[in-house]
């Protein structure tokens, strides 16, 4: 008998759950394309998966960065404060579709803090997640 492959969540379906997560917990819009959005906002882009390491489940671990875009100002107190409403939506698990697991989902901290030509400050915030798509069975 052939071994039939797991599906695998899709990187779309895991940005659309953390988008979903970061304008519920933030009350501002997370977007995928953030071209000629006005700020502020949030986005979130898939920086890499690779395989989790468990001796019971199939696992992916999954990298987001987040990016905290605030309006035009003299100082960065704006976007900090954006990434501190980011961190507490982050406390709540992400919710993904079924029938795929949220096993871990770990804060790797604050990459950068940048002001872009547009004048907006720009933070980005990476986090891992990890996720179950099957159980091992002997």
């Amino acid at each position: 008998m052939g071994r039939h492959a797991l599906r695998r969540l899709s990187p779309v379906d895991l940005l659309a759950a953390v988008c979903a997560r970061v304008s519920e917990g933030t009350g501002l819009a997370c977007v995928t394309d953030p071209a000629d959005e006005p700020s502020p906002f949030y986005s979130a882009t898939l920086a890499g998966i690779r395989p989790g390491r468990s001796k019971s489940m199939f696992l992916d671990v999954f990298e987001v960065q987040l990016h905290a875009v605030a309006a035009p100002s003299r100082t960065q107190a704006e976007v900090l404060a954006m990434v501190g409403d980011l961190s507490s939506a982050m406390c709540q698990d992400v919710v993904l579709p079924e029938p795929f697991a949220l096993v871990r989902q770990d804060d790797m901290g604050l990459q950068a803090v940048k002001r872009d030509p547009t004048g907006e400050w720009h933070a980005i915030a990476t986090y891992e997640l990890t996720v179950s798509y099957g159980l091992m069975i002997k």
